[in-house]
């Protein structure tokens, strides 16, 4: 109910409670997002084929300057500098933010689903940033599973979402084992994060708020944004767990429940606080 009156407040009032200047700053910050992204995809296109560290942290860059036109500010937890040295990342998945708040901190690529690529000027982004596009399919598993194998082998860092799809913010879903299946009984360091929204404009977020800040199911990307404009600034944290190695594990199985444990715990105590 808490939930469904803010919505019709924040839909029927594009300013909600931002308030004529805060509106008007936000869009101000939303105009110099596009501008500099214009700018960023010019200096990729002439300059990031050919020299390695511009292709690897204009992405970082870009995710930064998302994170500060929508006011969201990252708290890190844990020993981040170890997980520079991790090869597959793991998180939970509540909303399309999670990529920025994850990619802000070193060169990762994400894995999504195919039809992200569609998805216009967001689906063009997420191919220059080098997301790997997978599709649901079970014929095409062993592809995509040598696929990712062979990013892992070259160093290339990734970041997989195992829950397959975002929740609506009040628990961690169950993990897929099959996201695992390219790192089965293979010396890979894997580093678990626990991503958590716990606050908006000073707000705890309680379970009823978590949907809100939540993109899950059917929603919009358009009112969704308008929502979480009205909700700035937004806190996040990220709990980096001790990192583990694949090859300990019997099976992806085994691999697959050991984080969805670590995760799903940090998780749970860290929204009760």
């Amino acid at each position: 109910m808490f939930k469904n009156i803010i919505n019709e407040r924040l839909y029927l009032n594009p300013i909600g409670y931002l308030g004529l200047l805060d509106y008007l700053i936000f869009n101000i910050k939303l105009l110099l997002f596009f501008i500099a992204t214009i700018i960023l995809i010019l200096v990729y296109f002439i300059f990031g084929r050919f020299v390695n560290l511009i292709r690897n942290y204009l992405p970082i860059f870009f995710h930064k300057l998302l994170l500060w036109t929508l006011s969201i500010k990252v708290e890190i937890e844990g020993r981040i500098e170890i997980a520079t040295n991790c090869d597959l990342f793991v998180s939970n998945h509540i909303s399309y933010l999670d990529i920025p708040i994850l990619g802000s901190n070193f060169p990762l690529r994400f894995v999504a689903k195919s039809e992200v690529a569609s998805w216009g000027f967001w689906g063009f982004l997420a191919k220059l940033g080098g997301t790997i596009f997978i599709k649901r399919n079970k014929n095409d598993t062993i592809n995509q599973k040598n696929k990712l194998k062979k990013l892992l082998l070259s160093k290339e860092k990734v970041l997989i979402f195992p829950e397959g799809t975002t929740s609506d913010g009040n628990r961690v879903l169950d993990f897929k084992s099959s996201s695992f299946s390219a790192v089965e009984k293979e010396n890979f360091l894997i580093q678990p994060i626990t991503l958590v929204y716990s606050e908006f404009n000073g707000i705890p977020i309680n379970r009823w708020l978590r949907p809100v800040i939540a993109w899950y199911g059917d929603m919009d990307l358009r009112p969704h944004l308008s929502i979480l404009a009205n909700l700035k600034p937004i806190k996040v944290k990220l709990i980096f767990s001790n990192p583990v190695k694949s090859e300990m594990f019997s099976n992806r199985k085994v691999l697959n429940n050991h984080l969805h444990n670590i995760i799903k715990t940090n998780y749970s105590i860290s929204k009760s606080k």
